[in-house]
């Protein structure tokens, strides 16, 4: 994990900043296979029920709901294969990051590098939205998509993975505007990481050993602002507000009533001050705005749950596209027009995603997982509890606006993998000799 995450911008350059934590996932995995014990973190039943929904949707490849486009089940199997990729790389996270950092002699100088490695991933993530924001044109040719097959990187999903590019450029607001998403492939999967993360920068000022360092981290918050607003991300912004309010309630349960009103009175401040600069219309003309993808994010919603229902068990093992365009059945990709219709069902959030895929059942199984942890986290009092709890909660509602892609899914399970681990060190089981406690992590 040093190694990969300390020199991420090197391995964005090279387009290995994606592509690259299916290639950690290996040594974790033989890190775990080495253990004479693997230990599962909480909720981990929930996760490992859907991960067997997975398997057996596939038996649902070659169905075709009514109003899909008529495809063999062997055209699926590569997108399928990767997302399998995508789900056993973040599963082996999990798993490593609370086996192999929380247990064991050392486990707390692991537990202790490891939080701050999520913090440098948050520097990593808010430097690149600065990039995007400053040099929105900025994009280079990487080693990767030089050594792959053209018609791989013809496609549009393994291009983005491998092509290193400051921004998105989107006409949103009228203005032909770039959005920031460096170092990930998109501006939903910049906005997803950076509102994952964010919280864990709490942690890593709470663990830092100077004021300088601490207030190094805290830089960050207000850093991240100026290209979370420019990422027109409105997906990000309800996530921080949602953030912002769990934190608040954290103050108030813990009886920190002037913390609480002087956070009340910083936020308020600093949204004035937002308003009254440039950003503040920013914000005000996508609100006004009436871009295609709004419809496009309701209907995709829609014909998601209407799919699902027609096989609401196993779902049908991956995503479906539509028959035709939003308007005419008649009008689809053609040799002339690559982007015509046949949009994907579902692509507009993980959850929907997973209701086409794998039913409802394995919708409830992928809910469950993250609502268990949240529980658990919400319990404990300490500062990496509240990072846990806030991080589970914003998993839940990017689950409705944002589909995960193989970064985005590895940090989320990272991050809940290290928290649950750093809680379970606080309280070692007596019959686990090699559990320790964390000293460093009970003083958060």
């Amino acid at each position: 994990m040093t190694w990969f995450v300390v020199p991420l911008p090197l391995w964005w350059l090279l387009g290995l900043a994606n592509l690259g934590w299916f290639l950690v996932a290996v040594p974790m995995g033989a890190a775990l296979l080495a253990r004479r014990r693997i230990r599962w973190p909480p909720a981990s039943g929930w996760w490992l029920l859907f991960c067997l929904w997975l398997v057996l949707s596939t038996l649902m490849l070659g169905e075709e709901p009514a109003g899909t486009l008529d495809e063999s089940a062997v055209s699926r199997i590569v997108p399928v294969a990767f997302r399998f990729a995508e789900y056993g790389a973040a599963t082996v996270v999990l798993v490593w990051s609370y086996t192999v950092v929380g247990t064991g002699p050392g486990s707390r100088e692991r537990l202790v590098r490891m939080v701050r490695l999520l913090g440098l991933l948050l520097v990593w993530t808010v430097l690149g939205g600065v990039l995007g924001a400053l040099a929105p044109q900025f994009e280079v040719t990487s080693l990767v998509e030089r050594l792959l097959p053209a018609g791989l990187v013809g496609t549009a999903y393994v291009s983005a993975l491998v092509h290193p590019a400051a921004a998105q450029i989107q006409d949103v607001i009228g203005t032909g505007n770039g959005r920031p998403a460096a170092p990930f492939p998109y501006t939903n999967s910049w906005g997803n990481a950076l509102g994952l993360l964010l919280p864990w920068v709490v942690a890593a000022a709470s663990l830092a050993r100077t004021r300088a360092r601490r207030v190094g981290w805290l830089v960050l918050v207000p850093l991240s602002v100026v290209p979370a607003v420019l990422s027109l991300n409105r997906g990000l912004w309800l996530a921080l507000g949602l953030a912002a309010a769990i934190l608040l309630l954290d103050l108030l349960r813990r009886g920190h009533l002037w913390a609480s009103m002087t956070a009340i009175a910083v936020g308020v401040v600093a949204l004035l001050a937002l308003l009254a600069t440039p950003l503040g219309d920013v914000a005000g003309a996508r609100q006004e705005s009436t871009a295609p993808s709004d419809g496009i994010r309701g209907w995709s919603v829609s014909r998601a749950i209407e799919v699902a229902e027609t096989s609401p068990v196993l779902g049908y093992g991956g995503t479906r596209a539509q028959e035709g365009s939003l308007d005419s059945i008649a009008v689809g990709k053609s040799s002339s027009c690559h982007n015509c219709g046949n949009l994907p069902i579902g692509t507009n959030g993980q959850l929907w995603f997973v209701l086409v895929g794998q039913g409802f059942v394995g919708g409830v199984l992928y809910i469950g997982f993250h609502v268990a942890l949240l529980r658990r986290f919400w319990r404990d009092r300490s500062v990496i509890g509240t990072c846990g709890a806030v991080t589970a909660a914003l998993s839940l509602f990017f689950a409705l606006v944002y589909d995960r892609t193989g970064p985005t899914g590895c940090i989320e399970l990272l991050a809940l993998g290290v928290c649950a681990a750093a809680l379970g060190a606080q309280r070692p089981h007596e019959h686990d000799p090699a559990a320790t406690s964390s000293p460093a992590l009970e003083r958060t």
